[in-house]
């Protein structure tokens, strides 16, 4: 059909020049409207297998589609597509994907996810975080920490896997393995450095990898790993720099403005022995200096050395207290120096300070000793409280080397907005020791988010969270957590819902059904009480309302994360392109807002009440804002069902795909297996109801009770009535033979409704189980379907099998009659009459034969307008004849010639040459019959055998010389004319002694009919001669 527009735009450029023109053109324009019209109304919606897919076991997913492809086009009548996106990671069990359409239904399990950087599916998931960033050959250990989330895990026997670590560099490979331990999930993989692999001179990196492997008999519950070349499988992990020697880690503090104390900043172990430093300013000048140290008890000073013994001299006293421990260390100046010729600000070392830490701490939980400095000079008061410093010495019997947050997922889908209820990410801090032990911290921690428009931590560091307060979402946001000097930062990324939401219905325009009553009052009228029961069935019967339209409703919405750096360029999950649907979210928000005209039933079903306009409207939870509206609109229009499309369900096959937009990402593929039935085989039947306004619905959006739904069989006991399962029909059939099975199903009102023409069927179709037979030509359908024959059905929806018809289960009749007896009932039932008249439904043009029909009219419409334009055309201007001798229908055919000349005095000679003999107003206008007019002459010239006449105008020009135009016209002179003039001689005729039939045909041509102007236009004309 949209292939004839070209047709018509061609049509619309080849125009007919005439008075009809441009009704001809405005034809053509609405011809082309309609035809766009039908091409935009051409396309029926999408049809899908209506089976359930849903996720067993999976924390946390949405179903996703892309923009504009719901359902997918590999949906048919037969099969259906979803994608899913799970976020949280797997748990301890693998989630299942269940397909079912009673009574069938599969499962599958989901395959594990893809990864980089080789698009291999790994069944855990797992976070990798390296401790160290370089060793030494002091300290050669390498130590990386593995994570599995998603959950808590019990404690079981060999239910989680080994890590294995693989260090490649120049020099060689080295692997080692930990076994995941409950409850944390967790392990650390210490991995020794070999001391070849170090350079005297430079720095180099090895390279770590890691692989996961089932848990095996051996040390540690881990095998013992192959020598081969784990590249190909293993996951990155980073690299750590090796190193010839570890720079010293210490921090430097300012006492005053010339004296600095450098301490060293790792923790200490009990019984260890460790040094302070004091540096000077070369510009410093004075000879005595007091150093006042108060510990806390479990820490000594143990000595005070000067740098340089030469210049200074120290004395060490101690004063021991109920709580602390004083030392006071004084400092003379034992000589000058010499000359320097470095910087004055340049620190130089001056005093070293050693500490003993005892070997009790508390049962091996790490601690703080806190030391106190004070500075004192002479003349000084000895309890200044200037110039105090306060130094925390961490003390632990373990040796810590790492704090490292751990969270059970790494992004989360801020949904708290559209809900109400904050959304949670809880997080667990543990500490890495020497050996690869992992200890939780509970008490003492501090923490913060980096961003708290994007996401929240709590008050106890034990969660992060958002509560629908946030404006936004970022990638990679940071919170950072401490405890104790250790310091560590969790990076999350959140995806924030893009408002408003968009609400998806599949039809915005809910129509009446010709003919589908369905049992309860009409909105606003009260029932009648029945007097006895002879009128009970009346009264029922009459209790039947309209059936209008229903419509599925979805709602979805995108979510992106912005950037960090407050840039615009957002960073959309899966893509730009895909919708995340939340119905199952905000159904409980979503409400109609006027409920008199439609009704949302279980936030899926849109179902008309009475006509108006009105809308769907999702409102937030926490400020009652609108975060999403569609307006719908019930009219009163009638509608029709065309036809039933059934497909036979005798199976269900699934088939699963991992998508590569998202890690997550789960592509389900169901489809129904229709094979030959075996013996008793039950069959359930897939209904679709095509209405005349090019829409489709499945029978799922229908109650139950209100679908009166038949089937019947050519062979007399081929099937039976299966048990009841809501709308969806299902029959049990005796087999099918070779040539496959037809089943005739047909749509009624309910039972309670059907009175009278109300028995015709609302529409039919048919269901072919096995192969339908080779396609014949079908015959002239019946008026009513219910009319016809079951033999007459098969054929003509013979090869219509995948979209015929099916029908009731409020319920599935008992019997299935034949389409006989079903026709004797209505004969009898016709006796009946109603107020509303049952119009069957039409059999439904195709797209392609209306479009042909509009073109054939189109073309006939132009054909007879042209012919229309050339009568009108002929008949204006066959009054009109030429002058003199054109009028002679034997005389040639004269030639017009138009002479442009400025000579004033050859216009003279030429008027002197006509005879004056003509009598006056022979040639004069018609319309022109006042005295004043002048004298016409005609002369003839037989010379040649042609007459010559000329026609002049000539227009006065001020001030120059006039320019004249002489039309001149040559035809055939008759036989019988007397020659006046010699021969060459030409003869001139001006306009003003054409003939009279001239002057009209000007005059008309001019568009001069009235006579007044006539009369002036000739005035003007005798003026200018």
């Amino acid at each position: 059909m949209c292939a004839g527009m070209a047709g018509l735009a061609a049509l619309a450029a080849w125009v007919p020049r005439g008075p009809c023109g441009p009704w001809l053109c405005l034809l053509v324009a609405l011809a082309l409207d309609v035809v766009r019209v039908g091409c935009d109304q051409d396309p029926l919606g999408p049809v899908y297998l209506p089976a359930a897919l849903e996720l067993l076991d999976a924390p946390e997913h949405f179903r996703v589609q892309q923009v504009g492809h719901y359902p997918p086009a590999n949906s048919s009548l037969g099969s259906r597509s979803e994608t899913f996106l799970l976020l949280q990671p797997w748990p301890r069990a693998q989630p299942l994907l269940r397909a079912s359409y009673p009574p069938f239904a599969t499962q599958q399990v989901v395959p594990p996810r893809v990864t980089e950087p080789h698009q291999r599916p790994v069944p855990w998931d797992v976070r990798a975080v390296s401790v160290e960033s370089a060793v030494t050959p002091a300290e050669p250990h390498a130590r990386v920490l593995f994570h599995l989330k998603g959950q808590d895990w019990p404690p079981g026997p060999g239910s989680l896997p080994c890590a294995r670590l693989h260090a490649t560099h120049p020099a060689g490979t080295a692997h080692r393995a930990c076994h995941f331990q409950p409850s944390l999930g967790a392990c650390v993989v210490e991995l020794e450095v070999p001391s070849h692999w170090f350079s005297q001179g430079s720095t180099t990196r090895a390279e770590l990898a890691y692989t996961l492997e089932p848990a095996a008999e051996g040390p540690g519950g881990c095998g013992p790993g192959g020598e081969e070349d784990p590249r190909e499988q293993a996951l990155p992990v980073g690299a750590v720099e090796l190193r010839p020697a570890d720079p010293p880690q210490y921090q430097e503090v300012p006492l005053d403005e010339a004296v600095t104390l450098r301490v060293p900043d790792v923790p200490v172990r009990p019984g260890q022995l460790f040094s302070a430093t004091v540096l000077l300013r070369h510009n410093f000048t004075a000879s005595v200096l007091t150093l006042r140290i108060k510990v806390k008890k479990g820490l000594h000073v143990t000595a005070a050395r000067p740098a340089q013994p030469s210049l200074w001299t120290a004395k060490l006293d101690r004063f021991k207290g109920s709580k602390h421990h004083t030392t006071l260390i004084t400092c003379h100046r034992a000589g000058t120096t010499g000359p320097d010729s470095s910087s004055p600000l340049e620190l130089s070392e001056f005093l070293w300070v050693d500490f003993l830490v005892e070997n009790s701490t508390s049962g091996g939980v790490a601690v703080t000793r806190p030391v106190t400095w004070q500075l004192e000079y002479a003349g000084q008061a000895p309890e200044a409280e200037k110039d105090k410093m306060v130094w925390e010495i961490l003390v632990s019997e373990r040796d810590i080397r790492a704090l490292v947050p751990l969270a059970k997922a790494e992004e989360l889908v801020n949904t708290a907005l559209l809900t109400g209820e904050p959304r949670r990410v809880p997080v667990r801090l543990v500490t890495v020791d020497s050996g690869g032990a992992l200890v939780e911290v509970t008490e003492q921690i501090g923490c913060e988010s980096a961003n708290t428009q994007v996401l929240q931590v709590s008050e106890t560091c034990d969660a992060v969270f958002v509560s629908g307060k946030e404006s936004r979402g970022a990638r990679g946001v940071r919170v950072d957590f401490w405890w104790r000097r250790l310091r560590a930062s969790l990076r999350l990324t959140v995806w924030a819902p893009l408002l408003p939401l968009r609400v998806e219905l599949s039809d915005t325009t809910l129509e009446q059904v010709r003919g589908w009553r369905v049992p309860g009052a009409a909105e606003g009228v009260p029932e009648p009480e029945a007097a006895g029961v002879a009128e009970e069935a009346e009264r029922r019967a009459r209790g039947c309302r309209l059936q209008y339209q229903r419509a599925s409703v979805r709602f979805l919405v995108p979510f992106a994360a912005h950037p960090l750096d407050g840039g615009r360029r957002l960073t959309h999950l899966l893509g730009p392109d895909w919708l995340l649907d939340v119905s199952h979210l905000v159904a409980p928000h979503a409400h109609v807002q006027d409920p008199r005209v439609a009704s949302l039933e279980g936030g899926r079903i849109l179902v008309g009440r009475e006509p108006g306009v009105t809308s769907i409207e999702v409102r937030s939870p926490l400020t009652d804002s609108i975060l999403g509206e569609q307006a719908l609109a019930v009219t009163d229009d009638k509608v029709s069902v065309l036809e039933l499309r059934v497909q036979p369900v005798m199976g269900i096959s699934l088939a699963l795909s991992r998508g590569t937009a998202h890690p997550g990402e789960v592509t389900a593929t169901c489809w129904a297996q229709s094979a030959f039935p075996a013996p008793k085989q039950e069959v359930a039947l897939s209904l679709w109801l095509s209405f005349s306004d090019h829409t489709l619905a499945p029978a799922e959006l229908y109650d139950h009770h209100d679908l009166g739904l038949s089937v019947s069989a050519e062979e007399p006991g081929a099937v039976l009535p299966a048990e009841e399962r809501g709308a969806q029909l299902g029959v049990v059939v005796s087999g099918a033979g070779a040539e496959g099975l037809p089943l005739h199903v047909a749509l009624h009102p309910p039972e309670p409704c059907r009175r009278g023409r109300h028995r015709v069927p609302l529409a039919s179709g048919t269901a072919w189980l096995g192969l339908p037979p080779a396609p014949t030509l079908a015959p002239a359908l019946p008026s009513s379907p219910a009319r016809s024959s079951p033999d007459t059905k098969a054929s003509t929806g013979g090869r219509r099998w995948e979209a015929g018809g099916i029908g009731d289960k409020g319920g599935v009749r008992g019997k299935f009659e034949r389409a006989e007896e079903e026709a004797g009932k209505e004969a009898e039932a016709g006796e009946e009459e109603e107020e509303e008249e049952m119009v069957p439904a039409p059999q439904r043009v195709t797209d392609l034969e209306l479009g042909m029909y509009a073109l054939l009219g189109i073309f006939c419409l132009a054909i007879l307008i042209f012919l229309v334009n050339g009568v009108v055309f002929v008949l204006r201007y066959q009054r009109k004849e030429p002058p003199d001798g054109a009028t002679d229908p034997a005389s040639p055919q004269p030639h017009n010639w138009v002479w442009l000349g400025t000579d004033q005095e050859e216009l003279s000679r030429q008027l002197d040459r006509q005879s004056p003999g003509l009598p006056k107003g022979e040639g004069g206008c018609p319309c022109e019959t006042g005295a004043g007019g002048e004298a016409l002459t005609m002369a003839q010239a037989p010379s040649g055998g042609t007459t010559s006449s000329s026609s002049t105008l000539a227009r006065k020009e001020a001030g120059g010389r006039r320019k004249r135009v002489e039309f001149v016209t040559f035809a055939t002179a008759p036989p019988a004319q007397p020659s006046e003039e010699p021969v060459g001689a030409p003869a001139v005729q001006s306009i003003l002694v054409a003939g009279e039939e001239d002057i009209r045909w000007v005059c008309e041509d001019m568009g001069l009919k009235d006579p007044e102007e006539l009369r002036s236009y000739m005035e003007r004309i005798r003026g200018s001669s």
